[in-house]
């Protein structure tokens, strides 16, 4: 029997001035490293069959619901909508639902929304701003959980190695380099000033020598929140 297929996200729209934010939402997903495959939107995703059916279908079978809120999307519905249905559905299944605001839209109100879904009116929702449009989509894939890559069994032991103390890299043990930053999980470093635009792993990275303000630590996505972006320095990539 073949393997059923499932997604990581269901990207939900009303077609009526949201279809371009989705899109925009999917490609951005896939360039903080979601496979285009594990996406459904409807445009590209549906196959034949009941358009309703399928719909339902990949809800089901989508670990995260992200539902793009545009100006004025609730208004003037029709009572069978598609899109109302979707959501209903997710809200039924439990899935992972996360707003994203669009249009300068800060929040919805319980009356705007049909009472089926009035739910998504109190969500955590993830509010787009054009001029933090970067840190707007890190702070939406921080909420939505994706499929783990599958690591080479060396991959594992190297860090079942690094775990239990031992191995040595570059000159030092792994886990005493993290340990080095006196950082928690999910901690970061930071200029305590309105004009500071990085975070950074290292308390004592080069662009921090001169730094005029109090350095300290706050999280990640407190520091993506605020729109601040990875340092060059300390986030190198390959």
């Amino acid at each position: 029997m073949a393997k059923e297929k499932t997604y990581d996200v269901f990207i939900s729209y009303r077609r009526q001035g949201g279809a371009e934010k989705a899109e925009l939402t999917k490609g951005e997903l896939i360039k903080r490293g979601f496979r285009e495959s594990r996406i459904f939107l409807d445009t590209r995703s549906l196959t034949s069959g009941n358009y309703l059916e399928t719909i339902l279908h990949a809800v089901k079978n989508s670990k995260s619901v992200v539902v793009i809120i545009t100006k004025d999307c609730f208004k003037d519905l029709p009572t069978d909508s598609t899109w109302v249905r979707e959501i209903e559905y997710a809200i039924e299944m439990h899935k992972n639902v996360v707003p994203v605001y669009f249009d300068g839209i800060t929040g919805v109100r319980v009356d705007e929304v049909p009472s089926c879904i009035s739910s998504l009116s109190f969500e955590n929702a993830v509010i787009y701003v054009h001029s933090y449009a970067d840190a707007s989509f890190d702070r939406l894939v921080s909420r939505l959980p994706k499929e783990p890559v599958s690591l080479p069994k060396w991959s594992k032991w190297l860090i079942g190695a690094a775990i239990a103390g031992g191995l040595a890299v570059g000159g030092y043990g792994v886990v005493d380099h993290f340990a080095a930053m006196n950082l928690e999980p999910g901690e970061v470093y930071v200029v305590d000033s309105p004009s500071a635009k990085s975070y950074h792993l290292d308390r004592n990275c080069v662009t921090l020598k001169n730094a005029k303000h109090k350095i300290k630590k706050i999280t990640e996505e407190e520091a993506i929140e605020q729109g601040k972006k990875p340092c060059k320095k300390c986030y190198k990539e390959d």
